[in-house]
C-alpha cells in the first residue's frame, strides 16, 4: 500500500504542475509573438519628413540627419546631429495591408 500511495501522489502533483508549465509556456509565446518587431523600409522623402517633424516639434538644433541603412542600401530610418535616432518598426505578427482597388 505504501508503493502505490507514493504514486498517487506524485500522480496528483504532476496533474496540477504540468498544465501550470504549459500555461506558462504559451502566455511567454504569446507575449513573444506579439511583441517582436522587425525593420521596415521607408523611402527617402518619408525620413526627410520625419525629421523634420522631429526637428520643429522637439526644438532640435540639428542641421543634418544620417540615413540609417542595410541590406543593399534600404533605408529603415534615420539619425539626426543631436542624437536622436529613428527605426521603422512593424510587429513580426501583423496582417499585411489589403491592396486598394
Amino acid at each position: 500500500m505504501g508503493v502505490q500511495h507514493k504514486y498517487t501522489r506524485v500522480k496528483n502533483v504532476l496533474t496540477i504542475i504540468l498544465p501550470t508549465v504549459w500555461a506558462s509556456f504559451a502566455g511567454y509565446l504569446i507575449w513573444y509573438v506579439t511583441s517582436a518587431k522587425r525593420n521596415v523600409t521607408i523611402t527617402l522623402e518619408d525620413a526627410n519628413t520625419l525629421w523634420k517633424i522631429h526637428k520643429n516639434s522637439s526644438n532640435c538644433t540639428g542641421h543634418h540627419w544620417q540615413p540609417i541603412s542595410r541590406r543593399g542600401g534600404k533605408i529603415f530610418g534615420f539619425r539626426c546631429e543631436c542624437g536622436y535616432k529613428y527605426t521603422q518598426k512593424r510587429p513580426l505578427v501583423s496582417s499585411m495591408p489589403k491592396p486598394c482597388k
